[in-house]
C-alpha cells in the first residue's frame, strides 16, 4: 500500500498544487452581440489594486463564456475586447468569499477606440457554485461588536452551534472553539489560512493554540454547506484570507478597553433562590490589534504585519477556600473572596508577496505567539486551588505559497506549513510567580470531589499535561479553466508527532459525599507518551461543467490515514516503584477512503436571479492523533488510573491502609480504615487494559462517516437582497462501541428503579426506570480488557440529523448590510443494538464532541437506563441577525448582532445509595466491590433544557476623516438587554439546576478604530 500512495503523491505532484479556489472568489460570465449571439474569442480582463501582478486575463470559449478563478477578496475593473466591437468596461465588481460573480456583456459593433463604462454590483444569487458560505470582509469585522475571533464571528451563522459564553471578548480566545453546523461533529471545523489547516495535530484537527489574527485578514470566509472535496471533513470552514500590503503604505489599529466599573447587575433574587451564591463577572479586559504594510518595492515587493495583545480578568462564580493550601484541613469552607481567571495573549505575524516574474508569485507569513490562561477553569464546582494553568509558552508557524496562472486556462498553485506548538494544561504557578513555600505545599495537597454537587477543590482532579506537537503540511493544485468547464486536480498531506508528559503533584485524589469519603483514586503517573501521524493525505480531482443554465460539479477524493508509535519506556512511580517497561514500536492507524461531492445549479429564469441547488456529498470525521490516534498506544492502554472504596474509620481523612497491597483491607478494628480492592487489578502492570480490532483501525470504509443531503433555493426577491431556504440532512455512519471482554451481558443485573418524588423533575418524580444494570459481585474486580470495535460487530447504531434554514442576505446601496436567518433541526439516536449486548455502553461520560448534540461542560458520568436507547431531540430553533450601517453626512456607524439560541441539554444524575436502592429498586442486594452508590441518570434524555439565550450586542461610532486617515471611536453595549440566562447548571440531582454560570451582565466598551 505503501507504494501505491508514494506512486500517487508523485503522479499528483506532477499534475498539480494547492487549490485556494475554495477560499477565494471566481469570475465568469458569458458575452454576446446586440443580436443575442455569443461571442466567442473576446479578451476579458480583470484589474484590481488588490492584486500584485496587477491584471488577470481570460478569453471567452466556443460558447462565448469566460471564467477566472483564484481571484482575491475586493473591487475589479473587467474589461471586454474584440476586434471590430466597442470595448466594455465594467467597474467596481466587488468579489468576496468562495462565491462566484457573474458578470454577462453585450458588446456592440463599433469603433475600437469607443469604451462603454458601466458601474457593476456584486450578485446577492450565486448561481455558479453549490457551496453555501459567509463572508465578513475586515471592514464588516472591525464594524460589528464582537470580540473579533473566527468563533464569535462564525456563530453567526443562522445555522451554527457554539456553546462558548464568550460576551463581547471576556474570555481568552485560547484554542478557539468549535463551530458545528448541521449535524456535524466538532472534529469537522477546520481552520485554514489561504485554504490550508492551521489547526493542531490534536484534537481532530478542529482546534489549535495559534488562532489566525482578524488583523492580518484581508476577509474571513466560512463555508458550511457542500464543501469542496479540497479537504475530506464536511463541517464549517473558516478560511482566513490574509491582506498582502499594497502599492500604497496602510495601517490600521483597534483598540477596546472595558472593566467592571462600566458593568450593570444581573445578579437577581431568582438567581439567588435558585442557588447562585455570587455571578460571574468582567473584572477587565482589553484588546490591542495593530497592523501596517504596504511596498517595499512597488508591483514587486509588499507586506504586511501585525501585531496582537490581548488580555482578560473575570471574577468566577465560586469563593475562594479558607482552607486552599491548608494540607490538614481536607473541607471546603467558603471565603467571601471569589475566585479570579485571567489570561494574556501575544500575537504577531509578517508576510511578505513578491512578484518574482508576471507568472510567479511567491508569498510567505512568518507567525509567532504565546499565550497563558492562568488560571484557568475556575467553575461554580471547581475551587481556584483546583484550577490549572493552560500555557502554551511557544507557538510558531512558518507558512509558504506558490501561484503561477501558467496560461489564461492553467493554474498552478502550492503551499506549504510548518507549524509547532508547545503546551500544557500544567500545574498553578505561586501567584506572584515562583515561590518555594508554594512550591513545597502544593505537592501535598490531595484532590477532592464533593459527589454530592460535584465541587472539586483542594488539588486539580485531572492530570496535568506537558506536550509539544511539531507539523508539517502541503498541498498542491493544479487547474484548467475554460468559458464552460473547469477542473482542478490536487493533493494535500500533513505528517508530525505529539510528545505528552501526564503528571499529578500528589498521586492520590479522593471522593467524599456530603463531606465523608467514600472513595480514593491512585495514580500511577508520570509517564510519557509519542504518538506519529505518518501519513494523512488526500488526492482529489473535481469537475464542473456548465451547459446553458445547468452547472453540475463532480469531485472524488481518496484519502489515506497512517499512524504509528515509536519504542517508549515507561518508569517507576509512587504506586508503581518496580515499573520499568519498554515497549517496542509498532503501527496503528492504517485506512483508505473513497468520498464523493455531487452538485447540480440550476439558474431558474437564465437571469441569474434564482437558483435552484441539489448535493448529495459524503465525508470524514476529522482525525488527526485524537481518539484512535492515540487511545491504541500501549502507554495510554496501561491502567494508570484505579479507584478503590474508602471507609474513614477514624475520621483522620488518611487511607490507613497498605496503598501498595491492592486487596480489600479492613482495619477498622484496629482504629484503621476499611479500603476495598482495587478496582483493577493492572494498575501499574505493563498489561493493555484495551485491545482495539483491525476492523476499526484498518482497511477501505472503516473511518467515521456522514453523508449530506441538500436542497434549496437562492432568489433575489428586491435588489441587492436575496433569499435562501434549504433543507439539509446528515447521517452517520461507523460508530466505535467498547465492550469490556472480562465480563459478559449476563454479568449484569437488570433491574428497574423509582425516581425519588421531586417537585423539579418532570411530571414530579416518583415514575419507574426500567432496564438499568449493575455488575455482580462475583464479576467485580477482574482485569478491565475493554476491546474497542465497530457498532456494525453488535449490530446496528443510528443517528441522523434533518433541519432547515432560512436567511435573507441584503447590501443595500444606501451602504445597509443586512443579515437575518434562522435555522431549526432535530437529531435522532439509536444505539439499542449495542447496549442489549454492551451493557457497559449504558455508562454514559459528560465528554463533549462525540455525537452532534451538544453537552454543556461538567456533565457528570451515569448509568442510562435501555429504555433511552432510541433518543431524539425536539424541533430546536435559532434566529440571529446582524447589520451595519453608517447614517449619511453625520457619518456615525451603528451596527448589532442578535443571537436567540436554545439552551444546552441537562441530565439529572442521581447518586443512588444502597439504602436507597434496597428500598426502591428490585436489585436486591448491595453494589459490588463495596461501592456507595451507583450514579444513575433520571430524566430522559433532550427532555430537559436550559433557557432559551438572548443576546443583543450593540456599537455606536462616530466617523472622524483627517486626510488619508479614517477613525472610528464608538462605544459597545455587549448583553444590552441585561439577560440574566442561567448558561450552565450543576447537573448532580443533590443540587439540581442549581446555576453554575450566566450571561455577564450589560457591559460598556470603549474602542477607537484608525485605519489610514
Amino acid at each position: 500500500m505503501y507504494r501505491v500512495v508514494r506512486c500517487l503523491v508523485v503522479f499528483a505532484c506532477f499534475l498539480v498544487a494547492p487549490s485556494l479556489a475554495l477560499a477565494q472568489g471566481s469570475l465568469s460570465g458569458v458575452v454576446r452581440d446586440t443580436s443575442g449571439a455569443v461571442l466567442p474569442g473576446v479578451t476579458v480582463e480583470a484589474a484590481s489594486p488588490v492584486l500584485i501582478e496587477k491584471v488577470r486575463t481570460a478569453v471567452t470559449d466556443n460558447n462565448g463564456r469566460y471564467q477566472m478563478i483564484d481571484l482575491r477578496p475586493g473591487a475589479y475593473t473587467v474589461t471586454f475586447t474584440l476586434a471590430g466591437f466597442n470595448t466594455s468596461k465594467r467597474d467596481g465588481v466587488a468579489l468576496s468569499g468562495s462565491a462566484g460573480s457573474v458578470v454577462d456583456i453585450e458588446l456592440r459593433v463599433g469603433s475600437l477606440e469607443e469604451t462603454i463604462t458601466v458601474t457593476g454590483e456584486a450578485p446577492t444569487v450565486d448561481v455558479s457554485t453549490t457551496s453555501r458560505s459567509a463572508v465578513l470582509s475586515a471592514d464588516t469585522i472591525d464594524a460589528l461588536p464582537s470580540s473579533r475571533n473566527y468563533a464569535s464571528l462564525a456563530r453567526m451563522i443562522p445555522a451554527a452551534v457554539f456553546n462558548g459564553t464568550d460576551v463581547g471578548g471576556s474570555q481568552l480566545q485560547g484554542v478557539g472553539g468549535s463551530v458545528q453546523i448541521h449535524g456535524s461533529r466538532q472534529q469537522d471545523q477546520r481552520v485554514t489560512l489561504n485554504g490550508i489547516n492551521t489547526m493542531t495535530l490534536q484534537a481532530g484537527g478542529n482546534i489549535g493554540g495559534q488562532i489566525p489574527d482578524a488583523g492580518s485578514a484581508t476577509e474571513v470566509t466560512v463555508d458550511h454547506t457542500a464543501v469542496s472535496a479540497e479537504l475530506p471533513t464536511g463541517g464549517v470552514r473558516i478560511n482566513f484570507i490574509p491582506r498582502d500590503g499594497g502599492n500604497r503604505f496602510a495601517a490600521a489599529a483597534f483598540f477596546t478597553f472595558t472593566n467592571g466599573g462600566l458593568a450593570g447587575s444581573n445578579f437577581t433574587d431568582e438567581l439567588k433562590t435558585a442557588g447562585l451564591t455570587t455571578p460571574n463577572e468582567v473584572k477587565k479586559n482589553w484588546d490591542l490589534n495593530a497592523s501596517a504594510g504596504g511596498p517595499i518595492k512597488r508591483d514587486k515587493l509588499w507586506f504586511w504585519f501585525s501585531s496582537r495583545y490581548i488580555g482578560v480578568e473575570s471574577w468566577a462564580p465560586v469563593a475562594r477556600n479558607l482552607n486552599e493550601y491548608k494540607p490538614a484541613e481536607f473541607l471546603y469552607s467558603p471565603s467571601t473572596e471569589r475566585g479570579l481567571l485571567a489570561g494574556r495573549s501575544y500575537n504577531s505575524s509578517l508576510r511578505a508577496t513578491w512578484q518574482a516574474s508576471p507568472r510567479n508569485k511567491i508569498a510567505g507569513t512568518y507567525k509567532q505567539d504565546k499565550w497563558c490562561d492562568c488560571p484557568n477553569g475556575i467553575t461554580a464546582v471547581v475551587a481556584p486551588e483546583a484550577a490549572r494553568d493552560f500555557r502554551f509558552p511557544l507557538l510558531r508557524q512558518i507558512h509558504g505559497e506558490y501561484t503561477s496562472p501558467v496560461t489564461n486556462k492553467l493554474l498552478v498553485e502550492a503551499v506549504g506549513m510548518h507549524l509547532y506548538e508547545r503546551w500544557g494544561f500544567m500545574h498553578m504557578q505561586a501567584p506572584r510567580g515562583s515561590s518555594p513555600e508554594f512550591e513545597a505545599i502544593a505537592p501535598q495537597m490531595i484532590s477532592v470531589t464533593e459527589q454530592s454537587n460535584g465541587l472539586v477543590y483542594r488539588a486539580p482532579t485531572a492530570n496535568n499535561n506537558n506536550t509539544r506537537v511539531p507539523n508539517f503540511a502541503y498541498r498542491a493544485a493544479l487547474a484548467y479553466v475554460t468559458g464552460s468547464h473547469s477542473f482542478k486536480t490536487g493533493f494535500n498531506r500533513t505528517h508530525g508527532y505529539q510528545e505528552t508528559t501526564n503528571y499529578n503533584l500528589n498521586p492520590l485524589a479522593f471522593q467524599f459525599n456530603g463531606g465523608t469519603p467514600n472513595q480514593l483514586t491512585m495514580r500511577a503517573n508520570p509517564v510519557t507518551f509519542r504518538n506519529h501521524l505518518d501519513n494523512d493525505l488526500g488526492i482529489f480531482a473535481q469537475d464542473k461543467w456548465t451547459l446553458n443554465r445547468t452547472t453540475i460539479n463532480l469531485a472524488l477524493r481518496f484519502d489515506h490515514f497512517a499512524a504509528s508509535f515509536p519504542e517508549q519506556t515507561v518508569g517507576p512511580a509512587t504506586f508503581a516503584p518496580a515499573r520499568n517497561f519498554v515497549f517496542p514500536a509498532q503501527d496503528n492507524l492504517n485506512w483508505n477512503d473513497l468520498t464523493y461531492r455531487t452538485g447540480l445549479i440550476y439558474d431558474l429564469r437564465g437571469n441569474g436571479k434564482t437558483a435552484v441547488k441539489l448535493t448529495f456529498n459524503k465525508y470524514l470525521r476529522g482525525q488527526t492523533l485524537n481518539l484512535l490516534g492515540t487511545d491504541p498506544n500501549p502507554v495510554n492502554a496501561m491502567v494508570t488510573t484505579a479507584n478503590r472504596a474508602w471507609t474513614d474509620g477514624n475520621r483522620n481523612f488518611t487511607p490507613d491502609c497498605n496503598l501498595l497491597n491492592f486487596a480489600a483491607q479492613d482495619n477498622l478494628a484496629a482504629g484503621g480504615d476499611l479500603c476495598g480492592a482495587l478496582n483493577n487489578p493492572l494498575f501499574g502492570s505493563a498489561a493493555r487494559s484495551a485491545t482495539f480490532d483491525d476492523i476499526l483501525r484498518r482497511g477501505y470504509g472503516n473511518r467515521e462517516t456522514n453523508w449530506e443531503f441538500s436542497a434549496g433555493v437562492q432568489h433575489e426577491i428586491l435588489p441587492r437582497v436575496s433569499l435562501d431556504v434549504g433543507y439539509f440532512r446528515r447521517i452517520w455512519k461507523n460508530f466505535r462501541v467498547t465492550d469490556d471482554l472480562s465480563v459478559a451481558a449476563t454479568d449484569y443485573q437488570t433491574f428497574s428503579m423509582v425516581v425519588p418524588s421531586d417537585p423539579r423533575l418532570p411530571g414530579g418524580g416518583g415514575n419507574r426506570l426500567e432496564g438499568l444494570v449493575a455488575l455482580n459481585q462475583s464479576a467485580f474486580g477482574r482485569p478491565l480488557l475493554a476491546n474497542n470495535t465497530l457498532d456494525r460487530t453488535y449490530g446496528s447504531q443510528q443517528e441522523h440529523w434533518n433541519g432547515f434554514d432560512v436567511t435573507i442576505d441584503a447590501r443595500l446601496q444606501n451602504g445597509l448590510s443586512l443579515q437575518l436567518g434562522t435555522s431549526t433541526g432535530k437529531t435522532m439516536e439509536n444505539d439499542c443494538d449495542v447496549v442489549s449486548k454492551v451493557p457497559e455502553m449504558l455508562n454514559v461520560s459528560g465528554a463533549t464532541g462525540f455525537s452532534s448534540v451538544i453537552v454543556p461542560g461538567g456533565t457528570p458520568t451515569g448509568w442510562r437506563p435501555t429504555q433511552f436507547c432510541s433518543r431524539e431531540t425536539p424541533w430546536l430553533t435559532q434566529f440571529k441577525t446582524f447589520g451595519v450601517y453608517t447614517i449619511p453626512k453625520a457619518e456615525v456607524q451603528v451596527s448589532g448582532t442578535f443571537r436567540s439560541i436554545p439552551g444546552d441539554a441537562l441530565r439529572a444524575v442521581f447518586n443512588a445509595s444502597n439504602a436507597y436502592l434496597a428500598a426502591n429498586s428490585t436489585l436486591g442486594r448491595p453494589l459490588a466491590g463495596g461501592a456507595a452508590n451507583i450514579p444513575i441518570d433520571l430524566v430522559a434524555p433532550y427532555t430537559v433544557f436550559l433557557p432559551r439565550r438572548n443576546e443583543l450586542d450593540l456599537r455606536f461610532g462616530k466617523v472622524l476623516r483627517l486626510g488619508r486617515s479614517k477613525y472610528v471611536a464608538s462605544i459597545d453595549l455587549y448583553n444590552a438587554l441585561n439577560t440574566d440566562v442561567v448558561v450552565n447548571a450543576n447537573q448532580n440531582f443533590a443540587v439540581w439546576m442549581r446555576p453554575t454560570a450566566i450571561l455577564n451582565a450589560r457591559q460598556i466598551k470603549f474602542s477607537v478604530q484608525f485605519d489610514y
